[in-house]
């Protein structure tokens, strides 16, 4: 089985040579106060299409219906801003085509916690508390995770 199936989250070895594991990265980001934004039917997020909702929280979900992707900038952005985690449902915060992976590396790059391919259909735009811990694998670039929202 692959570690990057379903709901779960990339560490940095994920895109950087040398990178800390899954089992090495700190927990904290995955437990706590959570925006989800939709962001449906957008394509390539760019710094300017990021909702100002978005910019104000540590930890952001994106719903996107497995469509929309961060560009380099608005990822920066986000890590710029504070954010700590960034989540999408879709299966990549990157494109399906993206071999160099530019936003996981702007986010990694920063310390900002990835997860991908979240199960966000059933859940509203709003305020949450998220539950999303990664195994302790030391040897892999992903984890596995059992996100949790509960409504703020």
């Amino acid at each position: 089985m692959s570690a990057h199936l379903g709901s779960h989250a990339d560490a940095p070895c994920h895109v950087f040579a040398g990178g800390a594991t899954i089992g090495q990265v700190p927990l904290e980001a995955y437990i706590g106060a959570a925006r989800v934004v939709e962001l449906s039917g957008r394509g390539e997020v760019g710094p300017d299409d990021l909702p100002e909702k978005s910019l104000r929280v540590r930890r952001i979900l994106f719903r996107t219906g497995g469509q929309a992707f961060l560009s380099p900038l608005a990822a920066l952005r986000l890590a710029d801003t504070g954010t700590i985690l960034v989540g999408t449902d879709a299966s990549s915060i990157d494109p399906a085509d993206a071999e160099d992976l530019p936003a996981h590396r702007a986010l990694l790059s920063r310390g900002v916690a990835l997860l991908e391919y979240l199960d966000l259909d059933a859940i509203e735009e709003g305020a949450y508390q998220l539950v999303a811990l990664p195994l302790r694998l030391d040897d892999l670039d992903a984890s596995p995770v059992r996100a949790i929202l509960i409504r703020d």
